[in-house]
């Protein structure tokens, strides 16, 4: 959940231009951005033409998963070899997930305020539930997103993918184990708050019995 500020980027691309070198971002969360943060992407700087490739998908914006259909946005000179890569694993997204993703960007985009919405009112209510969990986990309060990534302070929780199948099999509640997203991962679990609050709030009421 963390935004980067526009200092911060603007910084990156000072040093990418310095080394030649290209950024590739995944701007899948744009239009989700909370409290003073600001959606700034580093492809809006003019310098920076041919040194960044920006990755979008419709599945955050309008809630299409499923549909996997996304688009990027790079220099013309980078498209060829771009494609190359892409082919042997999708060759193209399928049809009827482009018509799809025309009608979502042709209609009305009301939908995508709804869920900022949404995800603000929930990211709110996990993190009030969390602090009532504050000797079990520490967080981070998302910037943006709908996913939190909180730290596990038993010790237990140092390996994140036991620790998450126990508290799927004991306390029936499902999440993702950190490690899942890398080595620096260990130690954390994925949550999702882009569901009802009735979900959010019955997913703790199991944690704060199993943890008791």
């Amino acid at each position: 959940g963390t935004v980067f500020s526009q200092e911060q980027l603007t910084q990156l691309a000072e040093i990418a231009l310095d080394h030649n070198l290209i950024i590739i971002t995944d701007e899948a969360y744009e239009y989700f951005v909370f409290d003073d943060h600001k959606h700034f992407s580093v492809a809006s700087i003019p310098e920076m033409k041919h040194h960044v490739i920006s990755c979008f998908t419709f599945t955050k914006t309008y809630a299409m998963t499923g549909w996997r259909i996304g688009y990027l946005h790079a220099a013309e000179e980078l498209i060829p070899q771009i494609t190359k890569a892409h082919i042997p694993f999708a060759i193209c997204a399928p049809v009827v997930s482009q018509y799809a993703a025309l009608g979502a960007l042709q209609g009305s985009q009301d939908c995508v305020t709804k869920f900022r919405q949404h995800y603000l009112t929930t990211r709110n209510l996990m993190c009030q539930r969390l602090d009532d969990l504050n000797s079990v986990f520490q967080y981070h309060k998302p910037g943006g997103s709908y996913l939190m990534f909180p730290k596990i302070l038993l010790d237990e929780g140092k390996d994140s993918t036991a620790f998450c199948k126990r508290l799927l099999k004991e306390g029936k509640v499902s999440t993702t184990p950190g490690i899942a997203f890398g080595p620096t991962g260990q130690s954390h679990l994925r949550l999702s708050f882009c569901v009802p609050e009735t979900e959010i709030n019955k997913a703790f009421d199991r944690m704060v019995k199993y943890f008791s």
